[in-house]
This record gives structure tokens, C-alpha cells and sequence, in this order.
């Protein structure tokens, strides 16, 4: 089968909610843009097609998905894995409609343009790429049922994917629940709603993370959460009364008040989760598994003996790791990235914006500073550093653009709010900023401070 040429302005590769957002965008504000979208998937949506049957949003529905439409009922609701399925193809459709986007789905990448199709052999395209291809899987999100353990696993021992939890057909005497991340908290939780005792889990814990509340992320509250953060940072010279305050303000929480976590991955979880995870008391904090036997749990710093009849449960995926940063725009390609703490869909249709109203590479890469997703909890000073020397740049060169964007907090905010509190954020960020910069210098003191680095020298 002779291979089919293809041409069009921009080809982005991956169809998950970073690469749609950005589509969307690019084609809503470009009227003469068009698009080839390419997916390994048979639909739209990304690790939302593999991810577990109860999975939902850990965050606001009103700041997911793309700017044009409304994913779900919006506002505060945490969307389920199925309404963001069922939303991402009604994304594609209204792309498709517009008769400048093609969707090429259970195809691979190769690269120089080159794609084939998973399912059709020999099946084999080539894209005459007049601008920019767009590369939304650098990210490289991981779910546990696409990803195998990194641990050994003897024959007898019964261990599943979190996906599997929503099927079993037979009751077993014990849970051990492996990984704290935001998989982790989810099995937790599932195996709570559905009356298994407390007691018959085991939680295999790594290392403690920080968690944010999710209360205060709310649409129309976010700015306060905002602004509560720039005054702890305008009060503190170490990261120990940063995270001190940040507790006693309630912006974060943790397992156990006796243990000081290790980790902070942006997991949002409410007051009452919170204390529903409390519960368990069989916590195991021994390190990673090396290896589960027959009889017993082997970490690395102990061991921990097994009862028949358990059922292990793994959560070890890490969804978002830590990755480097490279620049976003270089030449042709596009590499969508993090601008933002914790906020890769909005960072995504931010740089569209960017790409649509600037020419040159240099000033797009001074507006689209890469933010790597936080894993350490020294890493909360750099995202939010990162996170608000990119806020002050768009507010002076685009800020209009912000309070019309979906998925920008600054869009579920009254007028008045904008205005009152954005001239107290932007009263106080120069201090924050300063103290932002000693901490970090003693917690990265090889590392040079976000906003300083040129984008040619990131690596």
C-alpha cells in the first residue's frame, strides 16, 4: 500500500487533554490555521482511556478540558472518567466540523512527519508540515494499568492494576494498597465506599506527601488562595515556615501530623477524605517494594510478613513524573509543557495563544516558561516561583486574554475581584518574590531561579 501525503499548518501529536486544549484553541483564535490531530488511541482523551472505571477529576471540572466547551456540569463538580471520555469526542467533533482538522486515531508517531496506522498494515502517511508540529506527549503520563511494577512478583502472589478493583467477583480477607500518590488515595477510598473495614487495609507508603485542599481551589476562591500563599512568602525566609504556615492556614494537610512528609505532586484531596484515609492505621512507610513473595513483603528497609487470601493492589504509576525542561518553541516543533503549578490543560492553550499572536521564538519562550510538575516538597518553592513569574509576564501582555479563558482561574472571578485583588497580589508579589528567591537559592543552590535562566540553556 503506497504511502498517503498529507499537508497542513500544524500536526500535533497525542489527543490528550494538553494536545485537544491546545488544538482548540489554536483553531478558535486562527481562523485560517488547520490541523492533523494523530492518536495512538480509538478514541479521543489520552491515559483517560486507560485509566480505572471510577477515576474522576481531582480538581475543578471548570478548569479542565478546552476553553470553547464546557466540560460537564463546570463550577466545582469533579468530573468522572466517563463525562471527560464523552466530552474529549464531543471535542474532536467540533474540531472535525470546522473542516480544517483531521484526526488520525490508532496511529504511531515515527517521526519527520511519518505516521502508520496500529491496525491497517503498511498503512502508512506522510505530512508536509508547513509550520509547527506539536508534540503533547512529552508529558508522559502513566497510569498503572499500561505500566508493569518495578518490583518482582512471585506466581502465587495475586496483584492487580487499581483498574481491576471495579471487577472482582470474590472477596478476599486483606487489601494492600501499594503507592501514596493520587492512585494510591483513589483505592484507598474506593475500598472505603464500599465497607471494606479500615482495618483489613494495608497501605504500603513510600514516603508521606503534602496534600492541597481542595475547598480552596474552588471557582471564585482562588484568588484568596492565592493571595494567602504570596503573604506566607512575604512572611518566610525557609522552607520550614513556608510549609509550617501553609498548614496552619490550611492550604495543606498530611496523613499524620507526627511525620514530616517528603513528597508534594499536587494531590488535592477534601477535609472529609482527608479524614477518611485517617482511618487506616496499617500504614507500612519502609521504604519501595522490592519484591512481594508467598509469604511476606519485601522493602528497602524491611520486611513485612502476609496473610493468605490478600489481594495487592498496585499504584505505583507515576502519573506526571518530574521532567526536564526543554524550550517550548524551537523552530518547528512545539513541545507542550507545564507553565503553570500543576496546571498542564491551561498551560497548553496558553501556549497556543502565544503561538497565534507572536512571531518570534525568543519573546513566545519568555512568555511559555516551562514549570516541571513538582515531586519533592522543596520542589512547591520552584513551581510556584516558576508559576508566578509566568502570571506577572501574561498579566501585562495579555491579560484581557486570561479573564476570557475557560480555564484560566482568573475567568471565574467577578470584576470586582479581579481588580481589588490582582492589584494586592501584584502589590506584594515583589517581596514574595525576593523571599521566593533566598529559599530557593538554599534549597537548589546549584539550580539558577526561575525567570532568570535564558530558555536557550534549558535543559
Amino acid at each position: 500500500m503506497p504511502t498517503q501525503n498529507l499537508e497542513t499548518d500544524y500536526l500535533v501529536i497525542g489527543t490528550g487533554a494538553m494536545g485537544l486544549a491546545f488544538a482548540d484553541e489554536l483553531i478558535r483564535s486562527n481562523s485560517a490555521a488547520s490541523l492533523i490531530l494523530v492518536d495512538k488511541h480509538a478514541k479521543p482523551g489520552g491515559h483517560w482511556n486507560d485509566a480505572y472505571s471510577f477515576v474522576s477529576l481531582h480538581q475543578p471540572s471548570a478548569y479542565y478540558g478546552v476553553n470553547s466547551i464546557k466540560l460537564g456540569r463546570g463550577g466545582a463538580s469533579l468530573a468522572s472518567g466517563v463525562e471527560v471520555l464523552s466530552y474529549f469526542e464531543s471535542v474532536i467533533d467540533k474540531l472535525l466540523n470546522t473542516g480544517r482538522v483531521k484526526y488520525f486515531s490508532m496511529c504511531e508517531y515515527q517521526g519527520e512527519g511519518v505516521f502508520s496506522s496500529i491496525v491497517t498494515p503498511d498503512q502508512h502517511y506522510s505530512v508536509k508540515v508547513l509550520k509547527k508540529t506539536v508534540d503533547s506527549t512529552y508529558m508522559n503520563v502513566q497510569v498503572p494499568s499500561t505500566t508493569p511494577p518495578k518490583y518482582a512478583v512471585a506466581p502465587e502472589v495475586n496483584l492487580v492494576p487499581l483498574n481491576e478493583l471495579a471487577y472482582m467477583n470474590k472477596a478476599v480477607s486483606r487489601y494492600v494498597v501499594i503507592g501514596a500518590g493520587k492512585t494510591g488515595i483513589d483505592a484507598v477510598l474506593f475500598l472505603l465506599e464500599q465497607a471494606v473495614p479500615a482495618d483489613n487495609i494495608t497501605w504500603i507508603m513510600s514516603n508521606d506527601s503534602w496534600f492541597m485542599e481542595r475547598s480552596l481551589l474552588q471557582p471564585g476562591s482562588t484568588y484568596s488562595w492565592l493571595l494567602s500563599q504570596l503573604d506566607i512568602f512575604c512572611r518566610s525566609n525557609s522552607l520550614d515556615e513556608v510549609y509550617t504556615q501553609l498548614e496552619e492556614r490550611k492550604i495543606f494537610s498530611r496523613i499524620d501530623d507526627q511525620i514530616k512528609p517528603s513528597k508534594f505532586r499536587c494531590a488535592t484531596v477534601s477535609t472529609e477524605e482527608l479524614n477518611q484515609l485517617r482511618n487506616v492505621r496499617h500504614i507500612v512507610r519502609l521504604g519501595r517494594v522490592q519484591s512481594i513473595e508467598a509469604n511476606e513483603i519485601v522493602l528497602e528497609q524491611g520486611v513485612v510478613p502476609t496473610v493468605g487470601n490478600t489481594l495487592y493492589v498496585d499504584c505505583t504509576a507515576n502519573p506526571l513524573a518530574k521532567r526536564k525542561s526543554i524550550p517550548v518553541f524551537n523552530g518547528a516543533t512545539i513541545t507542550l509543557q507545564s507553565l503553570l503549578m500543576c496546571q498542564q490543560v491551561f498551560s497548553a492553550s496558553v501556549i497556543a495563544h502565544v503561538e497565534n499572536r507572536y512571531a518570534d521564538d525568543q519573546q513566545k519562550n519568555m512568555l511559555c516558561m516551562p514549570v516541571p510538575h513538582p515531586e519533592h516538597h522543596p520542589d512547591y518553592i520552584a513551581t510556584m516561583a516558576g508559576t508566578l513569574v509566568n502570571t506577572l509576564k501574561w498579566e501585562r501582555h495579555f491579560s484581557w486574554w486570561l479573564m476570557k479563558s475557560r480555564l484560566s482561574f482568573k475567568h471565574h472571578e467577578n470584576i470586582f475581584t479581579v481588580l481589588i485583588c490582582g492589584f494586592k497580589a501584584w502589590r506584594c508579589s515583589k517581596l514574595a518574590l525576593k523571599n521566593l528567591r533566598q529559599i530557593f537559592k538554599e534549597e537548589f543552590p546549584d539550580k539558577i531561579f526561575p525567570g532568570d535562566l535564558p530558555q536557550k540553556d534549558l535543559k
